[in-house]
C-alpha cells in the first residue's frame, strides 16, 4: 500500500473515532488529531519497516512535549523491538500495532 493510501486510511478512522486530523509534515509526526481539548500527536513515517527501534519513538516524543500534546501514539505495521516498547511504556506512547491496527483501520 502506497504512503497516500495509508495515510488517507488512517486520517478516515481517526476521522470516524470523532478526532479533527491534520497533517503536520515535519519530520517527528505525521498527524496531529484533536478531539475536545485535547491534543494527539501521531506518528507512523517508517510504516513500511519490518523493525522499530527507539530513535523514532524519542523523537515523537520530544516533539509530542514541545507542541504540548496530551498523548503521542506511534503506528506500526513491522515490529517493534523490546527496548522501544520498554520506551513507550516509559514515556507513556501509546503504539498502535496489529489487531488494534487492523481494527482502527477498518471501514
Amino acid at each position: 500500500m502506497p504512503w497516500e493510501e495509508f495515510a488517507r486510511a488512517l486520517e478516515e478512522a481517526w476521522r470516524r473515532e470523532g478526532y479533527a486530523v491534520k497533517a503536520i509534515g515535519v519530520p517527528q509526526a505525521d498527524f496531529e488529531l484533536v478531539r475536545g481539548a485535547r491534543t494527539t500527536l501521531v506518528a507512523c513515517k517508517r510504516w513500511k519497516a519490518t523493525r522499530t527501534g527507539i530513535e523514532p519513538l524519542r523523537e515523537l516524543e520530544a516533539a509530542g512535549r514541545a507542541r504540548e500534546a496530551h498523548e503521542c501514539v506511534y503506528v506500526a505495521t513491522g515490529e517493534v523491538t523490546e527496548q522501544a516498547r520498554e520506551l513507550a511504556v516509559q514515556k507513556g506512547i501509546r503504539l498502535v500495532e496489529g489487531a488494534e491496527l487492523v481494527l482502527l483501520l477498518r471501514p
